[in-house]
């Protein structure tokens, strides 16, 4: 007769992940389609999907070219962007040079595609989270940990963009998942040499570690600090083939790089422009979006508690600093890596939320050795597994309620759109726009959210990113029902939020949302700091007071999230003015 019970553990140690994987995958395919192309506007309100697409176009597969001469970040997302996008065209149909609504199709098409891609990996990384646990601490603080993740509101929402940061991020957690395998059965180990080296687990385990870091690395550079996780396991096995084995994974983690990103040795010159772009780009910032605001040592305690939750940020910094404190090596390898990551991006001036998903994982473990200490101790432990469950509920107004809320968000109609059917009802009258047109503002174009002119398709179909003011812009002024306008001064040095749209073209009604003002709005009344981030606030502060006096708030559309800039691309708030009788 066949025992039960090994069978049911079989089947749950396939059922458990697997379930879990599929929970997260849902959660995020919810919400996919945020932001594309319809009636309104062509382009992808998301700013960065359409100018990392149409960077990836470059890339052709089939004729062996994988430079496509932007290196701000590592080419491999880009490779498989492209890859596919030609399956998407060669399935569903492609660019049209002679039509520019067909083309716009495809490229909202493709978009869905890299989306896809992000999806998976950031299930992926759900998964990867429960399987460390699991090796460590069983089902209970797996299931845990993974959950924490899988309900982890940003992670939750970037996973659904088609941009680098999701798949970087899942890359480094299987680096992490292989170099903590390295502490595995020992007698395994000692097996394997008996018969040859080169069948040695930890040896094997050493390289692959090494060769997703080097992958990671390929999407997003900073996804070389892997490494950091396997040279201190390696380190504290006090093993003899410690240094063969350390280098054999910083040597295939090269090489992994490599391949992920070719240009690095065939585009050099053009590799080391992007990359010292990148650094520049991180350590200056980005416009004033940032400025005014902490430290980002401590603003990204706020990112972390935002975009994951303060319950289960709490229990997983405070699980892992404990496991660490008992010397367990993975807590030990784990804590040190979040340390180094944390102060690198604690330096820079760019403070997004995206920054900190690299550090997800090691709160999730944390979290998911917490919840299995408490459950395993009983008594005084349930306070660590209510806790848990407080947390991943959304007691704190993160975890599964943050997630399904963002959801909703992105199920809805984006306030943009809403208001720009609201100007559609008056074809008579005449809107004014505090900033230039882009993914910011109401599209009373369809072209309005985009960077890129589908007039500029080459004759293979192929699109190039335009980054020019001054196409929208026209667009903008042939505008009719309603028609458009923006403050252009004659000389052409223009500048958001200028009074004189106000003064001198007093439009019907002005438009803005909270991602253009929000950073003027902190800044104003600043009289020290940046020359840009002083002028900033004090034009604000201009444009304000004419507005007020000639104008009334006649509708604010959509609710205030997250602050950070790149968790309110999904919703921002969109305020509405009408000019006073």
């Amino acid at each position: 007769m066949i025992d039960a019970a090994p069978l049911s553990r079989a089947r749950l140690r396939i059922v458990l992940p697997a379930g879990l994987f599929l929970l997260a995958l849902l959660l995020r395919l919810a919400g996919i389609g945020w932001g594309l192309k319809n009636d309104l506007h062509n382009s992808s309100y998301h700013p960065d999907e359409p100018v990392i697409w149409a960077y990836s176009q470059a890339i052709e597969p089939s004729k062996l070219n994988f430079t496509p001469r932007f290196y701000n970040y590592g080419t491999l997302y880009l490779t498989v962007l492209k890859v596919a996008s030609d399956m998407t065209a060669a399935y569903t149909g492609g660019p049209d040079p002679k039509n520019e609504e067909a083309s716009w199709d495809y490229v909202s098409r493709s978009h869905m595609a890299g989306r896809l891609i992000n999806a998976l990996a950031g299930s992926g990384t759900v998964l990867i989270v429960f399987l460390i646990l699991r090796r460590f601490v069983g089902d209970v603080g797996a299931s845990a940990g993974g959950l924490a993740l899988a309900v982890a509101p940003a992670h939750v929402v970037h996973s659904r963009f088609q941009t680098v940061d999701i798949f970087a991020a899942f890359l480094l957690s299987i680096s992490i998942f292989y170099a903590l395998r390295l502490l595995g059965n020992a007698s395994a180990e000692e097996e394997a040499n008996k018969k040859s080296p080169i069948k040695d687990p930890v040896t094997r385990d050493a390289i692959l570690s090494g060769i997703f870091a080097g992958l990671s690395a390929g999407t997003k550079y900073t996804g070389i600090l892997g490494l950091i996780v396997l040279l201190i396991v390696l380190g504290m096995r006090h093993r003899p083939r410690l240094i063969r084995d350390g280098l054999l994974g910083v040597l295939t983690c090269i090489v992994a790089f490599v391949v992920a990103t070719p240009g690095a040795v065939l585009d050099t010159a053009k590799f080391k422009e992007g990359v010292l772009f990148e650094m520049a780009h991180t350590a200056t910032g980005h416009g004033i979006v940032f400025a005014g605001t902490s430290s980002g040592y401590i603003y990204h305690i706020g990112n972390l508690i935002n975009g994951i939750g303060f319950l289960i940020v709490l229990t997983g910094l405070a699980g892992l600093a404990y496991a660490a404190y008992r010397r367990h090596v993975w807590a030990i390898a784990l804590l040190a890596f979040f340390l180094v990551y944390y102060f690198m991006i604690g330096g820079a001036t760019d403070k997004y939320m995206r920054y900190t998903f690299p550090l997800y994982p090691a709160i999730a473990v944390g979290f998911g050795y917490a919840v299995a200490v408490g459950h395993r101790r009983q008594g005084s432990g349930r306070i660590l597994v209510a806790l848990g469950i407080l947390g991943l509920g959304g007691a704190d107004m993160r975890g599964l309620i943050g997630a399904v809320r963002n959801t909703g968000y992105m199920l809805e109609s984006d306030p943009r759109d809403t208001a720009a059917k609201y100007f559609k009802e008056k074809p008579n009258s005449v809107v004014g726009l505090a900033s230039d047109p882009w993914f910011w503002s109401p599209p009373l174009f369809k072209n309005s959210p985009s960077k890129l002119n589908m007039a500029r398709l080459d004759e293979a179909g192929n699109v190039h990113p335009m980054g020019l003011v001054r196409d929208r812009l026209r667009e903008l002024a042939a505008t009719s029902a309603p028609h458009g306008v923006y403050y252009l001064p004659p000389d052409g040095a223009h500048h958001p939020f200028d009074a004189r749209l106000i003064t001198e073209l007093k439009p019907d009604y002005i438009t803005y949302s909270t991602l253009e003002s929000a950073p003027r709005e902190r800044l104003m009344g600043v009289t020290v700091g940046p020359p840009e981030a002083v002028a900033a606030g004090r034009e604000y502060k201009e444009f304000t007071t004419a507005l007020t006096a000639a104008y009334d708030l006649e509708s604010t559309v959509g609710d205030p999230i997250d602050s950070v800039e790149d968790m309110q691309y999904i919703h921002p708030v969109v305020y509405i003015w009408k000019r006073k009788k």
